[in-house]
Parts: structure tokens; sequence; C-alpha cells
């Protein structure tokens, strides 16, 4: 059963109890990447906002419809190429791969439709010339611009006044005093480019050239969703020029609202400044998972709200780290039976969960409430004592935590070449035991176990040294009240 969200919506500046124009159908665009060099964590965090989005709504009961799209044509990607002389093609083919990986890697649901816009150059020019048809677009030497003044409410998103405002240079491809000839107003954007003809383009009715950028969402929207959406979203960077714009050409056109609520996710800093290619303070995707689990980062981004910053750390990361390792035990978590069991299995823990978890979710995708809900079940868990029960209550936590799309996999224990050498040398050091198995596993039994006979013999300074060599590769050990020591990576 469908539950009242509320929405912040960009456009209003305020929250909004979410209404769809078709329920339970809900249409859903977010801007993707150009795909011109590897994705960062500031890119991350957007593909994770809207994949927890689109999670929670399908969860929530909704029929959606999300589309995230590629933009594969662009000056970044040509000015790439040549660098490296090779085709655009090539460069937008190789990143679309890696942004893939990255999105499979950090456990991203695909999008529904993921369109490409050198897909739909074709339907760019109909749309373009619809817009000079209606009176809102006009040619000047070969360029096409949209006429900002033409369309009376521009600047709503920004919630700006023109004069206020400051065109985005990304569409650009001749210089600021070659552009003050041939626009009407320094505000008008490009619907269209030309390019010298030795320069990656197509054939259009005003001579050889691109696509701008605003365009091709426009395009994409309307050909693949439709002329009015639900849902259209992206990072804070977006709202203007990129979406203001979208809404200009689209509004104009369609004489319809282009989307109903705009959800904008601020973004990832380091020492106070977004993090980004331009200020080359980024950390690649790949970069980071070398080091954490897709999990890891996922609790990283999700432990603050989607619309507040978050400030990158080694140290906020390795606090990640921790909170979700706490999450894995829980799901894991399995008591001994003793010869007790029940099948009357106390639902009220589980009801809690998913009140609270609802509640911090409908709380415009309150993500921090809902990791909390979380944490608080993993208390209950812990304190489980019927095998049953406890089996029950993992299994809902995976339910819940996978609608924020943790897998919550155990990899705990999951030691790396070095460090299983490092644990080799250990056991050759401090053990009378032949280390002759490389099995991470089989050496951290031997270590264990020479501990727990140290403690029997009270030998308790040789059995904090086995401990301290261990957390000195990354391992810690854990003593249980009753039963053996376990361990994890630290």
């Amino acid at each position: 059963m469908q539950s009242q969200l509320k929405i912040f919506n960009t456009l209003t500046g305020k929250k909004e109890d979410f209404k769809p124009i078709n329920p339970p159908k809900v249409l859903m665009y977010a801007c993707g990447p150009t795909v011109y060099d590897l994705s960062h964590l500031g890119h991350a965090r957007m593909a994770l906002t809207f994949d927890v989005i689109q999670r929670y709504l399908r969860f929530a009961g909704y029929d959606v419809t999300f589309v995230r799209n590629i933009t594969d044509v662009d000056d970044k990607i040509i000015n790439k190429a040549k660098e490296l002389n090779v085709r655009p093609e090539e460069i937008a083919l190789k990143y679309t791969d890696t942004f893939h990986k990255d999105m499979h890697d950090l456990n991203a649901a695909l999008p529904d439709v993921e369109p490409r816009a050198t897909e739909y150059i074709e339907k760019m020019l109909a749309f373009t010339q619809s817009l000079i048809d209606a009176g809102h677009a006009y040619e000047a030497g070969g360029d096409v611009y949209f006429d900002v003044l033409s369309f009376k409410t521009y600047g709503k998103l920004k919630k700006q006044s023109l004069d206020e405002m400051i065109q985005g240079a990304r569409e650009q491809v001749r210089s600021q005093s070659e552009l003050k000839e041939l626009k009407k107003n320094h505000f008008d954007f490009a619907l269209w480019k030309s390019v010298d003809q030795k320069e990656p383009g197509w054939q259009s009715p005003w001579g050889w050239g691109r696509p701008g950028w605003h365009l091709e969402c426009s395009t994409m929207i309307k050909n693949v969703l439709g002329e009015t959406i639900d849902i259209h979203g992206g990072g804070e960077d977006l709202v203007f020029p990129h979406h203001e714009n979208e809404i200009a050409q689209s509004e104009a056109l369609h004489k319809k609202t282009l989307a109903n609520y705009w959800i904008h996710n601020s973004f990832v800093q380091v020492e106070a400044e977004k993090m980004s290619k331009s200020l080359g303070n980024f950390r690649t995707i790949q970069s980071i998972l070398e080091s954490y689990s897709a999990d890891t980062i996922r609790f990283f981004v999700l432990q603050t709200h989607y619309r507040s910053p978050i400030e990158f750390t080694e140290k906020s990361m390795e606090s990640a780290k921790a909170g979700i390792s706490r999450l894995i035990r829980a799901a894991q978590f399995a008591p001994e039976a003793n010869g007790k069991t029940t099948d009357n299995i106390d639902i009220a823990p589980v009801e809690k969960l998913d009140q609270e978890f609802r509640k911090a979710m409908d709380n415009d995708f309150n993500t921090p409430q809902a990791v909390s809900a979380l944490f608080g079940f993993a208390d209950t868990i812990f304190v489980t004592t019927d095998p049953n029960t406890a089996k029950k209550y993992t299994e809902e936590l995976r339910r819940y935590a996978s609608v924020l799309g943790f897998t919550l996999e155990d990899n705990r224990r999951s030691l790396d070449p070095a460090t299983t050498a490092k644990l080799k040398e250990i056991v050759q050091s401090l053990t009378e035991t032949a280390a002759d198995t490389d099995d991470a596993s089989q050496l951290m039994e031997m270590l264990l176990s020479a501990r727990e006979q140290a403690r029997a013999d009270k030998d308790y300074k040789r059995s904090d040294m086995i401990r301290d060599r261990l957390l000195e590769v990354g391992i810690k050990v854990m003593d249980v009240k009753g039963g053996k020591a376990t361990w994890e990576c630290s």
C-alpha cells in the first residue's frame, strides 16, 4: 500500500505531498554522465541517491519507469579524443563501459531505459525546428539559439532574475566576442552549434554542427517518457543552467509543465570544496573500491541526507566501514539453540522497523533516519536467543536494507594476498606450527588457537602480543563471552 510521501521540490522550495500524474505509475528521469573520463565519488553520490529513490518508490508500491541518459556527444569527449588521437566514439564507448562497471560494483540497479544522445539527433533537429517555428528560437551564423526573453518565466527554478544569471559556457565552441555578435541577448543559449566540417558533427538545416547539451535531455525526455513527467533530478550543479534551460525549451514548445517535482542532491566535498575533476580533488569510484566495499561507500553516502553536503575524509570512510560492519554482523547473527526453539515469533519488532523505516523515507527520502531504524532493529537481533526468531529477523533486516541498496555481504574476512602473506609470517614467528598453508582461515585458526592456549595458561602478555600483531595487519580479534574468539578485518 502506498504511503504519503513528501518530496522537497526545488521548483517550489518546499516539501510537497507526492502526487503522481497517473498513479501508481511514476515517470522519473535523472541526468546521467558525460562519458569522457572515469567517474568519481561525486558522480557516485548522484547515482546512489536516485538509485535509492527509485528503489523506495517501488518498495512503496509505485510502478516506476526510471530513465537515466548517457551524454555521448560533447566537447569534452571530442577534446579527450584529440588528446589521445582516437575517434570520439572510442572515448564515449570506453567510458560508458567503465561507468556501467562502476554502477554494477556499487550495486546500483540499471535504469529501465538508458538513452544515448547520439541516438536522438534527428529528433533533436525536429525539436529545434519546432522551436524556431514557434518563435522561441532563431538561427544565426549556422547556430540556433533559444530566445530566453520569449519565455517569460525563465529563472523560476534558479529563482533569479535574468540580470543575475550568467550563461554557462559548456555548450559554446566559439569565443565570447563572436557569440556577442550572433546572439540577440547574451543569456540566449545554444540549441545547435555550428562547427567546422572537419569536426565531428551532423548535417542539419542550418549546416554542419552538434546539438547543445540542454537540448539533448529535453528531446530524450519527450521521446522516451512524454512531455510531462513526475520527477526530474540530478546534482545541484545542474539546477542552472542545465535544468533551467530544459524547462525553458520544453515548456515553451509544449505549453506544459516539464516535471512536477525537481530533486537535486548536494555535493561530496573535500576540505569544504566540491569534489570535481576541474579542481583535481577527486577520487575515482574504482580507486575507492580498492579499499572499501560497495556497502561502505553506500553507507558513507546515505548517512547524510541527500540535500546536505558530505565531507570526504579517510576518517569518515573508516567510520562508514564500522557502521556497515555492525549491520553485516546482525545479518549474520545465529544464536545457539541450546535445545530451545519456538515457532511463536514476536513480529512486533518487525512492525516497528517497518513503521520507522517508512516514516523516515516518506520524509523526503531521509536515509540517515532509515539507517538509524536498521541499527535499532540490529540491536534487537543481537539480544535474540531463539534461532527461529533470529532467522526471521535477519531476513527482514536484509529486506529493508536492500531498499537502500545494501547487500550486507559478509566480507569481513576477505583478506588480500598481501595480508595473507603477513599472516603466514606471524604464524611462523609466534607459534611452533609450520605455516604450510596459504589459506587465510586456516592461518587465523592457528593464531586464535595459540592465543586461546596462552589465555588458558594465563600468559596474557603473549595473548595480547598475538592480538596486537594481528591488529597491525588490519585484523581485529573479538572475544565472545562464553565462546571462542572471532575476528574480522578492521
